[in-house]
């Protein structure tokens, strides 16, 4: 474990308007703003859309659904993420549609069809925005499954061709699970399997990847640091970027990962322990060019339901050297 390691910041965070698999906001225009205002003052100055549709068993989900504000500024979560991406400064990466179905049925092309056409069209509905500048693959690729790779690869290749001004960023799992959904990825592993089969076919299609960290516990025992195995994956994965022209960021969780002795339920996804967070961004500072997160929406901001995310909100900044009292100017 590193000790009195410089942290960097995180820059960037995902911003999920569809799966509230980490709790229901129901935020207004009024708390939307405010935690622009907060992003910015913290230092973010990127914004990563997850997915803009999203389709399961028939049923379609849409950031576009004009239900979806209450407010006249905005017809629809979409507009406004660019609408307030542009007012306060950010990088916007958007990404695009997950059909279940087309997914469940083997019928993988139809779903690079249905992200090429998604694309054309709302590309073009938001050129005129300063923030656009990159495209966010929204698939977790995992190279057994649905044929993710092979949709991922066709999506860069179409962004690349069509969009070239834009920055390409994928952020799939580190130790995700092998095929037999038993056990999971060693680093070794997923540098061979993903390297061959993906990233070494990509390179120079896909500017930035930030892999989901995916570990939750601080090792400690008998008051030693211990190895919690995410240097290690970080090297192995680095040294394969650094052979594809891929840069690596970090996507650190700051949602809680359900683990024995926290007592909660499977699937449930919390903010995290602030120890868990500052153990995470010790070990990727001195190894990645950015850090970002899934995400300050729903796991540290005030205005999200789990009332201790803005006590994480408070610890953070006291890890990073910034003055906690900015929250109460920003929120009250």
């Amino acid at each position: 474990m590193l000790h009195n390691v410089p942290l960097k910041p995180i820059t960037g965070t995902f911003v999920n308007m569809l799966i509230s698999d980490t709790g229901i906001v129901n935020a207004g225009l009024k708390e939307w703003e405010q935690d622009f205002q907060m992003m910015k003052a913290m230092g973010m100055d990127q914004i990563f859309v997850i997915r803009t549709e999203h389709e399961r068993d028939g049923v379609h989900l849409s950031a576009e659904d004009p239900r979806s504000t209450t407010w006249p500024e905005d017809e629809c979560l979409l507009d406004m993420v660019f609408r307030l991406a542009d007012k306060y400064g950010m990088r916007l990466f958007l990404g695009g549609p997950i059909g279940i179905t087309n997914l469940y049925s083997g019928d993988w092309l139809k779903e690079i069809d249905d992200t090429k056409r998604y694309y054309d069209r709302v590309m073009a509905k938001y050129a005129g925005h300063p923030c656009l500048q990159g495209i966010y693959v929204s698939l977790e690729a995992l190279p057994w499954h649905f044929n993710f790779l092979d949709i991922c690869r066709e999506v860069l290749v179409y962004a690349r061709k069509n969009f070239p001004a834009m920055k390409t960023f994928m952020s799939p799992s580190f130790g995700g699970p092998m095929g037999d959904m038993k056990t999971r990825y060693n680093p070794d592993t997923w540098v061979d399997i993903y390297g061959r089969y993906f990233f070494e076919k990509v390179a120079g299609l896909l500017d930035y990847c930030a892999p989901q960290d995916k570990i939750t516990a601080p090792e400690c025992s008998n008051g030693v640091i211990g190895d919690n195995g995410l240097k290690v994956w970080y090297e192995k994965v680095g040294e394969l970027f650094r052979k594809c022209n891929i840069e690596l960021w970090s996507n650190i969780e700051t949602f809680q990962r359900p683990f024995p002795g926290h007592g909660e339920p499977p699937e449930v996804f919390r903010q995290a322990d602030y120890r868990s967070l500052y153990m995470k961004l010790q070990e990727a500072s001195p190894l990645v060019e950015r850090i970002i997160t899934y995400e300050f929406f729903s796991c540290m901001s005030p205005n999200t339901e789990w009332g201790s995310a803005r006590r994480l909100l408070a610890r953070y900044l006291e890890m990073i050297g910034k003055d906690p009292a900015i929250i109460n100017e920003i929120y009250g």
